[in-house]
């Protein structure tokens, strides 16, 4: 190993958990290039309900989102997969369910949230049965007439 690739080691970011899962969801609400006063709301609430968060406080909180959105900024495309890799399958698919929760929060999917949540899924090795399910499932919950 180069001294080159050793520094780059030294700067890639550490992930538990919860750092993986909230990156993950964070590109998410980043995927639009906005944050929303209700996608504030809605990630405090998923840290509120969620077991994966549930023993934190709400500095804790404020940390672990600012760890990913700080990750998401400095590495792109590459904190998806960084995320991914220190997760299980099944974790996958819980950070794939709570990213739904924030796209499709207002009960309509557009185009770019269409191919967000695609690569999204393939990104995280979540087949198109389970993302199909997990989308309709948020999608029901979701609406509003």
């Amino acid at each position: 190993m180069s001294f080159l690739d050793r520094l780059r080691q030294v700067g890639e970011p550490t992930f538990d958990k919860q750092r993986a899962v909230m990156t993950i969801v964070t590109a998410a609400i980043l995927a639009d290039g906005e944050v929303s006063d209700d996608e504030v709301r809605r990630l405090r609430g998923m840290c509120a309900l969620s077991p994966i968060f549930s023993h934190n406080s709400g500095d804790q909180d404020t940390e672990v989102i600012k760890f990913a959105v700080s990750v998401n900024g400095q590495s792109g495309e590459r904190a998806l997969g960084m995320a991914a890799a220190s997760l299980s399958q099944t974790l996958r698919q819980t950070a794939f369910a709570f990213s739904c929760d924030m796209l499709l929060a207002d009960g309509v999917v557009n185009e770019g949230e269409k191919q967000f949540i695609a690569g999204l899924a393939k990104a995280l090795g979540i087949d198109e049965a389970t993302a199909d399910a997990v989308i309709l499932t948020t999608l029901i919950r979701n609406y509003t007439a």
